[in-house]
């Protein structure tokens, strides 16, 4: 077999870089996340010529694409699209070689969706819709994937970036956010969760000190929740689960439905991350967050388990770094819902 190997593709400012820039190129990660935060990369570059005519700009923009060669078999070639970034950082250390240490995040072009802060209200709008009119401004596409539609009839952005605010709005329905490549990406955690793993991996897999952590006293295994909405002089009280560690909620809903939805969702986000894993390993070319991967012959260890995070770093080697949090049960509906006049 011809000797396995990693490349980085690069497009930067919307020009093929990769020949001009690949001697320079030191190092590269990239690290992508599932949800609740950006994308980002960051580059190594050596010599002189970055602190003259390639000298960089906070704004560039950077198309990398992580290349194998003989990665499983021998004449295998796969690419692995990392996104679209845009240079919000860079340093230089003294040499020889000078170097040049570049970050850039997953961000729209406009950057007002993360600095500018904005007061409105939306009134009688789908959680869809609130999205579309932050995607527009932001100059982005956005891909809204959660079903059945969720109804809103008033919400206010109050001195807030529309990221801010969006992520904390799609997180009351028990929805993800996530920035990837230009588009704004509402999905649902659970349905990808309910997924297949796409591998099995054993400890084998493994590089040393791996880690695995438990805090299963933290779990609730019940919710009951009461809201009283002063517009419509009603009080809609929700239960699910039993037993001895319950959570208490009162976030606003404007009818019953809603109510339930932010029920479920403050249960299952306050249950999430309780069993976790963090291992270095061999990339697999494919893998993303979102994927589930189970994990076999780790006894009491052993389950299927959510990617919240991985850092791929390409060098002399090309290596995945996995944050793992296992799927446990979820609340997917009440024993009790009730709305009553206050």
């Amino acid at each position: 077999m011809e000797a396995r190997r990693a490349t980085v593709h690069l497009i930067y400012n919307g020009a093929n870089a990769t020949g001009s820039i690949a001697p320079s190129l030191a190092g590269f990660s990239y690290t992508d996340v599932a949800s609740g935060s950006s994308d980002s990369i960051s580059v190594e570059f050596t010599g002189r010529r970055w602190i003259g005519p390639w000298f960089p700009v906070t704004g560039d923009k950077l198309v990398p694409t992580i290349q194998t060669f003989n990665w499983s078999f021998d004449g295998q070639f796969m690419a692995f699209p990392c996104g679209a970034f845009m240079v919000d950082d860079f340093s230089f250390s003294g040499g020889p070689p000078i170097g040049l240490s570049l970050e850039a995040l997953a961000i729209p072009t406009d950057s007002s969706f993360k600095t500018t802060k904005r007061t409105i209200t939306y009134e009688d709008a789908t959680l869809q819709e609130i999205g579309q009119e932050i995607a527009d401004r932001a100059g982005i596409a956005l891909v809204y994937e959660a079903t059945p539609p969720i109804s809103i009839k008033r919400v206010e952005q109050s001195n807030q970036d529309d990221c801010e605010f969006y992520n904390k709005l799609v997180g009351e329905y028990g929805l993800q956010l996530k920035i990837y490549n230009n588009r704004l990406v509402v999905f649902s955690e659970a349905d990808y969760e309910a997924k297949a793993p796409k591998v099995t991996l054993t400890e084998a897999d493994f590089d040393p000190n791996w880690s695995f952590n438990t805090s299963l006293l933290g779990v609730y295994t019940g919710v009951k929740y009461q809201y009283t909405n002063p517009d419509k002089n009603k009080t809609y009280t929700v239960e699910a689960g039993d037993g001895n560690r319950i959570l208490t909620c009162n976030d606003a809903a404007d009818n019953l439905g809603e109510a339930i939805s932010v029920a479920l969702a403050a249960i299952n986000k306050a249950n999430r991350g309780t069993t976790t894993m963090t291992l270095t390993m061999k990339a697999i070319p494919g893998l993303i967050a979102t994927d589930c991967v189970a994990i076999v012959g780790l006894q009491k260890l052993d389950g299927k388990y959510y990617i919240e995070k991985i850092t791929h770093s390409v060098g002399s080697g090309y290596k995945m770094a996995l944050t793992l949090r296992r799927v446990e049960k979820r609340f997917t509906s009440p024993t009790k819902a009730v709305e009553s006049s206050a």
